[in-house]
């Protein structure tokens, strides 16, 4: 069974809010309306000449373009959503 971490839409709205100066346009389509989604996402690095997918893990807030559906990644650490490991 696979654990989700759920985001705290609010709190990331506001933490965007916060940040992002001007329009915010989405830069395809310049619609101004978006979506947080309510569970973090991961990249992970992957390292040198490795075929299977390991190593740091870097936990992401989507902000989805609600028109032509755009993707921003948030950094969740940064935005207080989710506690480093560190």
């Amino acid at each position: 069974m696979v654990t989700v971490q759920n985001v705290d839409i609010d709190k990331a709205m506001a933490w965007i809010d916060e940040h992002w100066k001007g329009k915010k346009a989405c830069p395809i389509c310049e619609n101004t309306k978006w979506l947080v989604g309510d569970a973090a996402g991961e990249v992970r690095a992957m390292p040198e000449n490795a075929r299977l997918v390991s190593g740091s893990k870097y936990p992401l807030v989507l902000v989805t373009c609600q028109v032509c559906g755009y993707t921003l990644l948030f950094n969740a650490i940064v935005i207080g959503l989710v506690e480093s490991e560190v």
